[in-house]
């Protein structure tokens, strides 16, 4: 009566856990597309806002100019050893 039960309880839960899975796999497939899409619109956002800043130029040439360091020479420490 048992084995009867156990296999009678297999054969109703096989159906059920494939079904499951399947919802699984749907959903994770949803997922990765709106990931994807998601993505896409992050890059183009991007991209819009880099295009911006590359066009925007400012009126004072001041602050258009590159910025070089300032090279400041020091003279060089005599030796430790000596006194």
């Amino acid at each position: 009566m048992g084995w009867i039960a156990a296999c009678v309880l297999v054969a109703l839960m096989l159906p059920i856990m494939g079904m499951l899975y399947l919802d699984v796999l749907e959903a994770k497939h949803e997922v990765k597309t709106q990931v994807e899409k998601l993505e896409k619109l992050r890059r183009e956002v991007e991209r819009k806002q880099r295009d911006k800043d590359r066009s925007d130029t400012s009126d004072n040439p001041v602050f258009d100019r590159v910025r070089r360091p300032i090279q400041v020479s020091m003279p060089r420490p005599q030796k430790l050893g000596k006194r």
